[in-house]
């Protein structure tokens, strides 16, 4: 923890939220303004229009990223002069297969050949991802792809019916509320966004109507969280028999089941959208009103679907997400293996949007971890110990009783012993004392019986009162089926 981390954890109440303020008027400067209003005025333009002006500012957009990213990335230059393609091959959206897919591999490997060099790098932000999605990858993001990546986000949230400036609450991965707290308030309001920001670190069957209670007194429109926290809330207002009509939870970050999506639409009386996206910000997608899938941004980035073989994946078939991010022109990611699966539905969305959709994301798959006492802590709380560590390739947490975790890693020889440490310290400020880790070293990591990456493994029930059900994935057929780097 750094030394604006422990001044802000001992700091009166009152005085963190003037710093979640202060910061969020930060953030505003950066996200929004004319440059806002111009990337939303395109989303809006696009999302109905024929398909060929999307096409069309798709390729005029490629092809002016490409003319950049070869003659400025030295890793694009080097590569396509390698397999004798250059940016005037590429003319149209299915020339785009004559260029290499790109691996999160090479992205590892080669971060700083990636990076124009027309940009200042001090200007740039420095995004890390976790081992606990596959190899953990380090971004660069430029001013242009923060601020298109906010408008994506409003867009998608004008679809529930949701403004910027109206009140909203947050229930994610931020430690806004020091861990070590044990009275409410388990919140802290950022009145530059009109945003109460509520810890999911502090939230069991003792707090939760203190959280309902806030969101009741704030005004609360609408609820972002992680589909589990969300769960998780409702499940503990359902032991209650409490309710909180809003107009809407925008969910992201982990899939999205359908008894989670039921129990919190029946809680929270108002529709779930669920949105994708991943911290390389090469592609957006999101539900709208009629949760006839996820519409694709078109605006944000080129998705394709590709097979194992690499050809495009036919109409209902699944494939990989291979994404080519039109925005960050400082590190361009072109056709990018995301990790992720999709298949594009056939039938276009009833609303009347144009855009394409998106059906069954399939991302990593998590079960709650459950520690001693009977808290439940979401598996996304847990991954911000495992970024910003190089040598960590993959990583995995099961969990067989409660006051213990089998860590499992895939490390290069990039991994030292403090990294251990840092994930150990970082596992125990959000679980507690109260469990056991242990670590073991392993080659791979293998998928479940139905091709999924479990990253968190847990054989402990959840219970809720006097009821208790299995974790969330315990239905699923966890034999293994191979491996998957």
């Amino acid at each position: 923890m750094g030394l604006s981390e422990k001044l802000y954890e001992h700091s009166p109440v009152a005085l963190q939220n003037l710093v979640v303020s202060t910061y969020g008027r930060r953030i505003l400067r950066r996200r929004f303004g004319s440059e806002f209003d111009a990337a939303s005025e395109l989303l809006v333009s696009l999302e109905r229009a024929p398909r060929e002006a999307v096409v069309a500012y798709q390729v005029a957009r490629l092809r002016s990223l490409l003319k950049h990213a070869y003659e400025t990335v030295p890793y694009y230059r080097r590569l396509w002069d390698g397999v004798g393609v250059g940016p005037s091959d590429v003319t149209t959206l299915d020339d785009l297969a004559k260029l290499p897919v790109l691996t999160r591999q090479e992205v590892i490997e080669n971060r700083e050949e990636l990076v124009s060099t027309r940009v200042d790098r001090r200007r740039l932000r420095l995004a890390r991802t976790s081992g606990t999605t596959g190899y953990p990858v380090s971004v660069y993001w430029d001013a242009e792809v923060a601020v298109m990546n906010n408008a994506c986000l409003w867009r998608s949230r004008g679809w529930g019916g949701v403004g910027f400036g109206r009140p909203y609450a947050t229930l994610m991965g931020r430690e806004v509320v020091p861990t070590r707290q044990t009275r409410p308030p388990y919140w802290r309001f950022n009145s530059s966004w009109t945003q109460l920001l509520l810890s999911s670190y502090h939230l069991d069957e003792t707090t939760a109507h203190h959280y309902v209670e806030v969101l009741r007194r704030f005004g609360t429109e609408s609820l972002e969280a992680y589909p589990s926290a969300a769960y998780l809330l409702a499940r503990y207002m359902e032991q209650s028999s409490l309710s909180l009509p809003l107009r809407a939870v925008f969910t992201s970050s982990e899939p999205l089941l359908p008894v989670q999506r039921e129990l919190i639409e029946d809680r929270f009386e108002c529709r779930v959208l669920d949105a994708y996206g991943q911290a390389e910000r090469v592609a957006f997608a999101s539900e709208c009103e009629r949760h006839e899938g996820m519409h694709v941004f078109e605006a944000y980035g080129i998705v394709e679907l590709l097979g194992d073989d690499g050809t495009p994946a036919g109409p209902g078939e699944t494939g990989q997400i291979v994404a080519t991010g039109l925005h960050n022109m400082a590190m361009p990611l072109i056709r990018y293996e995301t990790g992720d699966g999709a298949s594009m539905r056939e039938e276009p969305c009833s609303c009347g949007r144009t855009l394409r959709l998106l059906e069954g994301i399939s991302g990593k798959a998590e079960d709650i971890v459950v520690v001693p006492g009977g808290r439940m802590v979401p598996g996304p709380l847990l991954s911000y110990a495992f970024k910003g560590l190089p040598g960590l390739v993959r990583s995995q947490i099961v969990q067989e009783r409660p006051d213990r975790l089998r860590i499992r890693l895939v490390v290069s020889d990039a991994f030292m012993p403090r990294d251990e440490e840092a994930i150990r310290a970082g596992l125990r400020q959000r679980l507690g004392r109260d469990v056991e880790l242990d670590f073991e070293y392993v080659e791979s990591i293998p998928l479940s019986g139905r091709g999924k990456y479990r990253w968190v493994v847990s054989e402990v029930p959840l219970k809720w009162g006097d009821v208790t059900t299995s974790n969330l994935y315990q239905a699923e057929d966890a034999e293994p089926k191979g491996s998957k780097q």
